[in-house]
């Protein structure tokens, strides 16, 4: 056994101990969007007078027309970056502490083949054929993410492993031959920028203060700007988004995330040889206000927001009926477009479904806030059935919760073209048939061609 692997294994050993008894100062109990909710209740105006007059051309970012039409796409999550509640296969069967691809990959260190389970996910989870169904129901974007570890060299024996890159490179290909665009989203820093096991590490978050995470995460932005502005992909990456939902806790760290987003700015400009690609910020549980004044014309150029809306995650939303629920998203709209008239701002994850009641999605090991199985500090007084929300089998769904799944997709995605546009979280699923974008199309609350509305 190599002794890096051991180091790693030890390492996750005592990790998980110090989570268990709450030593380490992030919120453990957190799932990878706990706090996704959070910003769009941040409703505040921005200020009229410091709206710019965005660029506005049909070669914009790379070919797409920011500005012009609204951009209509979907994640392809689960797929360079392992979460396991999209693909619990992967991690039942295995010790309570693989977790995320960090203990994933400590685990099947040990095994006698260790690339064979994680090479045959990364060759049959998503195919070409697919792409071809997702521009046939008219959507024009694809979101796709990757961690750092496929990207630039590995240090310190950190265990993840290796081999993504070329498959974001073919699905970039591939999404060329179908005139479909693609946002590429470093969704794991050098670290762990927020604790969640989407970023590649669960319970870690040491990225805002060690200024070697930061230098590795600009030379994975670099590498990936340098790759994709070559002419063989035809100008089909229309976006690099260069950190994936950051949570910083204090002032100061908000400042080095600024700080840190300039310098990205200057290395994918400095990277894209004169090539235009927009860059995407994620706003990072600040509220879009925040931003109203950051990297503006005409220092910066080519910038958009990326935010992301979940309901299931705050308790309060949680708990309204369907068409209370569907009446919140419809009070986002002029958060969103006064955020627009600044950065263009596109919602860059979302769902139609309204419960976290999916297996595993608050992190392997735990349970739902809607039926109170998730150890929280305030339960919902009325807690829900989840076994009528999710699963792998839809038939079984209601005619009522379809119903409500139709129009929450109807009413979202009309709502967030009043920015920039979507992208939808997720195109497939193994067992969460109401996150899952694909099953959504085959029974009908996700309707095709992606732009009708049948509900009105």
């Amino acid at each position: 056994m190599k002794i890096s692997s051991i180091i790693s294994f030890l390492l996750i050993s005592i990790l998980t101990i110090l989570n268990d008894n709450n030593i380490i100062k992030v919120d453990v109990n957190a799932s990878p969007t706990s706090y996704r909710g959070r910003s769009p209740n941040l409703r505040v105006n921005l200020s009229e007078t410091n709206q710019v007059e965005k660029r506005q051309n049909n070669d914009t970012g790379g070919g797409f027309s920011w500005g012009h039409d609204p951009m209509r796409g979907v994640n392809i999550g689960g797929w360079l970056v392992l979460e396991p509640w999209i693909t619990p296969s992967l991690f039942l069967n295995k010790p309570d502490w693989v977790v995320d691809e960090w203990t994933y990959g400590v685990y099947m260190s040990y095994q006698n083949d260790t690339m064979g389970e994680i090479r045959n996910h990364w060759n049959t989870w998503f195919k070409y054929q697919e792409l071809k169904d997702i521009a046939a129901v008219g959507l024009n974007t694809i979101r796709i993410q990757i961690g750092f570890w496929s990207v630039i060299p590995l240090q310190n024996g950190e265990p993840y492993l290796v081999g993504a890159y070329d498959y974001l490179k073919l699905a970039v290909t591939w999404a060329a031959s179908l005139g479909l665009k693609v946002m590429i989203d470093l969704h794991g820093a050098p670290g762990g920028q927020n604790s969640w096991d989407n970023s590649g590490i669960r319970g870690v978050r040491e990225w805002f203060y060690n200024d070697t995470n930061i230098e590795r995460t600009l030379d994975a932005l670099s590498t990936m700007t340098n790759e994709f502005v070559k002419d063989e992909y035809q100008n089909t990456v229309i976006a690099i988004e260069v950190m994936n939902e950051p949570f910083p806790n204090n002032p100061n760290e908000v400042n080095i995330l600024k700080s840190f987003y300039q310098a990205a700015y200057s290395r994918i400009r400095d990277s894209a040889q004169g090539k235009r690609v927009t860059v995407a910020l994620d706003q990072s549980y600040q509220g879009l206000y925040v931003w109203e004044n950051f990297m503006m014309d005409p220092d910066y150029w080519d910038v958009a927001m990326d935010t992301h809306i979940y309901s299931m995650f705050d308790l309060n939303l949680l708990s309204m009926g369907y068409n209370a629920n569907l009446d919140w998203y419809c009070s986002q709209v002029e958060y969103l477009r006064q955020s627009n008239n600044i950065h263009w701002t596109i919602v860059g994850e979302w769902t139609p479904a309204n419960t976290d009641c999916a297996f595993w999605l608050n992190g392997k090991g735990r349970g739902a806030r809607y039926d109170n199985t998730l150890t929280t500090s305030d339960p919902l007084q009325f807690p829900g059935d989840c076994s009528a929300k999710t699963g792998s089998d839809p038939s079984k769904f209601s005619a009522e919760y379809v119903d409500y799944l139709a129009r929450s997709f109807e009413i979202q995605s009309w709502v967030y073209e009043q920015a920039s546009g979507y992208v939808v979280w997720t195109w497939k699923t193994e067992q969460a048939s109401d996150w899952s974008m694909q099953t959504g199309i085959t029974y009908g609350w996700v309707p095709n061609p992606i732009t009708a509305k049948p509900h009105g």
